[in-house]
């Protein structure tokens, strides 16, 4: 292998690749990636085991060849050169990066002992890459952690009624997103995943998706880049039942105004859970957090709403990562009762398709 190289460029990709690497693993080849030099293009594998990424780089190839290197150490090399263009070749068992007047030899490992990919298969479905990106954001932060079922621990997507569903749930709180469009698979994208699509879409692109006929594996394609993701396995649960149609109060807060005071409210207490009593009363709507350890806060913010007075309580966590991803000034908090789920959702929501179910707690 001989080959010179953008560095940029390089090191963009390799940015990218390193998202589907493993950390630390049992199997050390996981945190390799694997090049391979081929007429004008220097294409990057990478994989977890769950995750298969294959890119490919503009690169001005003398010699043909494929080689196994560390990806952290490359990755930290190419970063750090100064140089425009990087000079790159094999000798022997080592991977020769030259930029400038440093040069860097690293051991490399046989190619053969990189796992096997899947066949890609390209995907007739098309999805602009920046609606992935935003039902990513409005969802991710509602994705069930690791002790949760296999199930929650991903972002569930499919098409429904002439909207696309991007929905995120850790039995707590749902968060969906469904902008107008057609989609015809189901897909249940773990957690990791999604940071590598992220890693990978810049928004400008288009990207087609496919499944294969046993339902185990996503293809997202793009023109520099494949993506095979390993599906979670199992049935989502019906989330379109739990999301209430019917509400004894129904209020219209400013977003940026109630965030600010949930913000100072958290700043009374350490970890994810501070539980938020909120009292309605007309016009108005008293927030309170009070804890024998940290103190206590009161915040009053003006609301539009008329009616009996109403008291609920709410990790106010999940309200304030609900609010953060509304692309609308003011929101509708709708209640049914003290101990059933609230809805929160847009003002416009043929501009801002997102809604977010929050149980509530005693507090």
């Amino acid at each position: 292998m001989k080959l010179q190289i953008d560095r940029e460029e390089f090191e963009e990709a390799l940015k990218k690749a390193k998202e589907a690497t493993e950390k630390k693993s049992a199997l050390p080849i996981l945190t390799n990636f694997l090049l391979t030099a081929e007429k004008d293009r220097l294409v990057i594998k990478a994989t977890d085991l769950e995750n298969y990424l294959i890119l490919s780089v503009k690169a001005d190839i003398e010699e043909e060849g494929s080689v196994c290197v560390s990806s952290r150490s490359l990755s930290d090399i190419v970063r750090n050169l100064g140089s425009a263009i990087l000079y790159i070749q094999t000798d022997g068992d080592k991977l020769v990066i030259t930029g400038g007047r440093s040069k860097f030899k690293l051991p490399t490992v046989p190619p053969e002992d990189f796992p096997e990919f899947p066949e890609v298969i390209e995907g007739e479905e098309t999805l602009s890459g920046n609606l992935i990106l935003k039902g990513i954001a409005k969802t991710e932060y509602a994705i069930a952690k690791e002790e949760a079922r296999i199930s929650l621990q991903g972002m569930y997507m499919r098409g429904h009624d002439n909207r696309i569903h991007f929905v995120g749930s850790d039995g707590h709180r749902l968060a969906l997103f469904e902008p107008e469009g057609s989609f015809s698979y189901e897909l249940l994208i773990p957690r990791k995943s999604l940071k590598v699509v992220q890693r990978l879409l810049t928004g400008i692109e288009d990207v087609r998706v496919a499944k294969n006929e046993d339902g185990s594996f996503a293809y997202l394609t793009s023109e520099d880049w494949k993506l095979i993701i390993r599906l979670l396995e199992g049935e989502y649960p019906d989330y379109l039942a739990v999301i209430p149609s019917e509400f004894s109060a129904e209020v219209l807060l400013d977003v940026d105004e109630t965030k600010k005071a949930l913000k100072r409210l958290s700043g009374l207490t350490e970890g994810r859970i501070f539980p938020v009593k909120i009292t309605l009363s007309d016009n108005l709507a008293v927030l309170e957090f009070m804890d024998p350890e940290f103190g206590e806060g009161r915040e009053e913010i003006d609301i539009d709403y008329v009616g009996e007075p109403f008291e609920i309580g709410f990790n106010g966590k999940y309200i304030l990562e609900a609010l953060e991803v509304l692309d609308s000034e003011k929101a509708w908090f709708k209640f049914t009762t003290p101990d059933t789920a609230a809805l929160l959702e847009s003002d416009d929501y043929e501009k801002d398709p997102y809604r977010c179910i929050i149980m509530p707690m005693r507090v």
